[in-house]
């Protein structure tokens, strides 16, 4: 409710693009930016399998298929798909025929988790029997949706982590038939499992935010017709008439209306928009990419001093008349606290693990040199991690400049399988001269790692 200073200023067109920067031998590197032609506004369109039936998944795929072959020079378009695990599709382009290549082997997947958050209202005839059945089900149905949510927030946290290093805004597509905003909230069954995803979506929002990362939800499931929405409308459906179509139908329209509410919800945390009850979703993808020819990038700092976890509302206002200013809708006001020993371990594993390199942390690992018989294949492995200047914060203890860096040492198969893993902290603890240099520089760490 109170104006604030603008601190900062500038103006970001996708027509400026990242140039590409070629690695010494044997060094590997998560540099995004070095890798050239990417522009300073992405969107990677996730194609959700995990969320979506698979007729609609098949009519979405036909959509984006027409979209992608009426895709623009100035386009840098990424495909992702979310099924039991998030893959990587194809990585930025704006080339046609590469993206119609890919999209062409993607045939969905058989949406089996959102089948069973689904279940079939009982109608036996018998009524302790059907109650008996419903809450066996309902059961199986919060377990499959609980999953959901997670696997998907999480999956948005993933390409968040992995994008947030990239300069200028991103926009995140999500063709989905979404997932509920809630669970059981107006279910009088004492045992039922009660609860919202507001947490888990508070996370992935302030991670989405922190990569400057819009989320422009788009119903796969077009225009939702009378079958969606009451079984007895539905042909392959055995629930005709009663009390079982009512609590049927029931049941699908509050579902429907609370998934349409986590979309509408990710949009107006993120600063994109949703996009449903439309069979357009070609035009709706194709507005969400139009979102990035220009952006501007406002920064203040905030003079409130409560840094005790609340939502704070951001209001941009602007006096040009008929504008709409899209923009996130606030932010989470949490202090810079340290994380504990377990939390620190889950983020390391989930970094390791994930299917999209984490770049939040920029390194370049430099491996000796091969000798004559060809590739690297000492044991133990020895190695060098440079670390940018200014990427890991250090604190004046002692007359020293003091940290930890928690790292895990991960080696797996080319097919994911894990080898061995090894953890450690390391603790840093630096004189004036050397954190001066390391400023300049960056920080090395070396070691060696038994193969």
């Amino acid at each position: 409710g109170r104006q604030q200073k603008v601190s900062f200023f500038s103006v970001e067109s996708s027509e400026r693009v990242l140039s590409a920067e070629v690695l010494p031998a044997n060094t590997f590197s998560n540099y995004l930016e070095r890798r050239g032609g990417i522009p300073t506004s992405l969107t990677v369109i996730l194609l959700d399998g995990l969320n979506t039936r698979w007729e609609d998944q098949a009519y979405a795929r036909n959509q984006i298929i027409k979209f992608l072959e009426q895709v623009r020079p100035e386009d840098r378009v990424a495909i992702y798909a979310l099924g039991r695990e998030l893959r990587v599709l194809h990585d930025f382009s704006n080339s046609t025929a590469s993206l119609l290549r890919v999209l062409a082997r993607h045939k969905g997947q058989h949406a089996a988790e959102l089948e069973a958050s689904e279940p079939e209202e009982p109608d036996t005839g018998i009524a302790e029997l059907d109650e008996f059945l419903r809450e066996a089900n309902q059961l199986i149905s919060d377990f499959y949706t609980r999953r959901r949510a997670e696997r998907t927030l999480g999956a948005f946290e993933a390409i968040a982590n992995h994008l947030a290093r990239l300069p200028g805004r991103k926009n995140l597509i999500w063709v989905s038939g979404s997932f509920p905003i809630a669970i059981n909230l107006d279910n009088p069954n004492p045992r039922a499992d009660r609860r919202t995803f507001s947490r888990e979506m508070e996370r992935a929002a302030r991670a989405l935010g922190g990569a400057n990362m819009a989320i422009y939800p788009v119903d796969a499931r077009g225009l939702v017709g009378l079958y969606q929405l009451d079984p007895a409308f539905s042909p392959a459906s055995s629930v005709r008439s009663g009390p079982a179509r009512e609590a049927a139908a029931r049941r699908a329209s509050q579902t429907h209306w609370s998934s349409l509410g986590t979309m509408q919800d990710l949009a107006e945390l993120t600063g994109g928009r949703a996009f449903y009850n439309t069979n357009d979703i070609q035009g709706s993808i194709r507005r969400a990419i139009s979102d990035t020819r220009v952006t501007y990038v406002l920064s203040y700092y905030p003079r409130h001093e409560k840094w005790d976890g609340r939502f704070r509302q951001i209001k941009v206002v602007v006096k040009r008349k008929g504008v709409e200013a899209r923009h996130r809708r606030g932010y989470f006001a949490f202090p810079d606290e340290p994380l504990g020993k377990k939390e620190r371990e889950a983020i390391v594993r989930a970094a390791a693990w994930s299917p999209l390199e984490a770049t939040g942390l920029r390194m370049s690992v430099r491996l000796p040199e091969a000798g004559p018989g060809g590739p690297v294949n000492t044991r133990p492995l020895k190695f060098e991690i440079l670390i940018p200047p200014g990427d890991v914060t250090l604190a004046p203890k002692e007359g020293e400049w003091a940290g930890t860096l928690d790292m895990a040492f991960v080696q797996a198969t080319a097919d994911g399988r894990n080898l061995g893993s090894r953890g450690q902290s390391i603790r840093i603890a630096m004189p004036a001269h050397d954190y001066a240099r390391a400023q300049q520089h960056g920080l090395a760490l070396s070691g060696e790692l038994d193969l």
